[in-house]
């Protein structure tokens, strides 16, 4: 009898503490995933301060906010401050956090197998920020830029090849899936580069490379192939006595004019490249998966409180009760177009006034959503298996505390904890480059030597000019490039 009672009291026991086991490990799921989510709460007032013409500030609240961004995400913090700084001027620091920004993707690329566990439990939150892969070759554009901007064109070219080099990488790890294999932009500021040091051949070469691109861009993502694009490619080509090539380019550039390189070469050139709008920014996308009729009609019954924050965490209180519903959450990226239609520049000096507008080189949203639509069969293979991981942890945890304790409520309550936690953990990476732009657009003008007053407008997609703004003066020299950044939110 005694034996009994003790073998009795050692059932229970056990199943108290298998209970205990079990109640706490949909705690710890939640906490674990709200611990990870992502915090950029700061990027309100980053973009604030950009829209005031204050990039240094934006800096600033970048660099104050640093232990928000965490040591999961030091990559997204070093492309965040090499932007800014950017913007604001100090190259030279802007290239260290990029550098920076590579190194820790290289070595978080070979380091990243053992942590794909946690994250299929739970979600991409607790892994470290790779970068997107778009993301990763822009890098290597805003230091080409760097470079340039600081006169230094053997470094940006040195850049504009490392391009090519990580979009090959990138491919060939990806199994060739994207259509994201070459910049076009980085291809036409090579070919813009080496015609200004004389090296025609050499610039031919990329602008025949950047038409090539350009056309992958149209097809894609619906870039309209430069025009300016038809005068370079006639006006070397000429050059180079390449007379098949100047044909063809004459058919595909019909009402084009140009300048021979002799005109261009007496004359000085100022190129703006100007940043438009925001980026686009990350969010979750629910997709419910029924497994039963009740499940059916809770889901198609709850379908529109999707809209809300609430309405979603009401949604999952409820699945977690119904049950058999698979809650799978998979990335999308949201625009947030520019208003801007185009930069109107303006050069006042010598008697002279000469005018440009800037033209689409990289449309970074579409570029952004292309990307992410290129992998999205394998993002939701990935979500599928997470929550089926979940699911049946929830179902495990049921069956375990109602044979543990004999009572079915019980496994029940702990099933449907698990369930809910399980739920509210669904969640993509919404981290993201967003102090990128929307769209960079460059436009070209030549002018004879001189000082020149510099103006520029931003004008709407009605034709109507939304802000005007006037740059520190510029000095041209014959035959020398200058090339100029400006940044818009609008």
């Amino acid at each position: 009898m005694v034996w009994a009672e003790e073998t009795e009291e050692s059932c229970r026991t056990e199943a108290r503490n298998l209970l205990t086991i079990l109640s706490r490990i949909p705690l710890l799921i939640l906490a674990v995933g709200v611990s990870c989510s992502p915090i950029q709460s700061h990027y309100v007032q980053v973009e604030q301060a950009l829209a005031q013409g204050n990039p240094e500030a934006a800096d600033a609240l970048v660099e104050k906010h640093r232990d928000e961004y965490g040591k999961k995400s030091r990559v997204l913090y070093a492309m965040d401050r090499g932007m800014l700084l950017h913007l604001s001027g100090r190259y030279q620091k802007s290239t260290e956090f990029l550098e920076n920004a590579e190194r820790m993707i290289e070595d978080l690329y070979t380091r990243r197998i053992g942590s794909q566990t946690a994250a299929l439990l739970i979600n991409d939150n607790v892994l470290p920020y790779e970068g997107e892969h778009f993301e990763q070759v822009l890098i290597h554009v805003i230091m080409a830029l760097n470079y340039a901007y600081q006169g230094l064109f053997d470094d940006a070219l040195v850049e504009a090849r490392k391009i090519d080099h990580k979009l090959n990488v990138l491919s060939d790890r990806a199994e060739n899936t994207y259509a994201y294999t070459q910049d076009a932009f980085a291809r036409y500021l090579t070919g813009l580069l080496f015609e200004s040091r004389g090296e025609l051949n050499d610039a031919f070469v990329a602008y025949r490379l950047a038409y090539n691109a350009f056309q992958a861009y149209q097809e894609a993502y619906g870039t309209p192939i430069p025009s300016l694009l038809g005068k370079d490619l006639l006006r070397l080509s000429g050059a180079l006595n390449l007379e098949e090539e100047f044909e063809e380019y004459q058919q595909d550039f019909p009402e084009t004019t140009w300048q021979s390189i002799d005109e261009v070469q007496q004359q000085g050139e100022l190129v703006l490249i100007s940043f438009h709008g925001r980026a686009p920014k990350k969010a979750n996308e629910f997709i419910d998966i029924p497994f039963s009729m009740q499940a059916l009609t809770m889901v198609l019954a709850t379908h529109n409180l999707k809209s809300s924050k609430k309405g979603r965490i009401a949604q999952n209180i409820l699945f977690g009760l119904t049950g058999d519903v698979f809650s799978v959450a998979l990335p999308k990226f949201v625009p947030q177009p520019s208003k801007v239609s185009y930069t109107e520049i303006v050069l006042i000096g010598g008697g002279t006034t000469e005018t440009a507008r800037t033209i689409l080189m990289e449309d970074v949203t579409e570029i952004a959503r292309q990307d992410l639509k290129d992998r999205l069969v394998w993002e939701s293979a990935r979500a599928v298996a997470r929550a089926a991981l979940k699911f049946a942890f929830a179902k495990a945890a049921e069956r375990g505390v109602t044979q543990a304790t004999e009572n079915e409520d019980l496994g029940r309550l702990v099933g449907f904890i698990t369930k809910l936690a399980g739920s509210v953990t669904e969640q993509v990476d919404t981290r993201s480059w967003r102090t990128l732009p929307d769209e960079i657009q460059l436009a070209r003008v030549r002018v004879p030597p001189g000082i020149y007053e510099l103006h520029v407008r931003h004008v709407g997609r009605n034709g109507r000019v939304l802000d005007e703004k006037t740059l520190p003066s510029v000095e041209i020299l014959a035959g020398k490039l200058k090339i100029l950044s400006h940044r818009t939110v609008l």
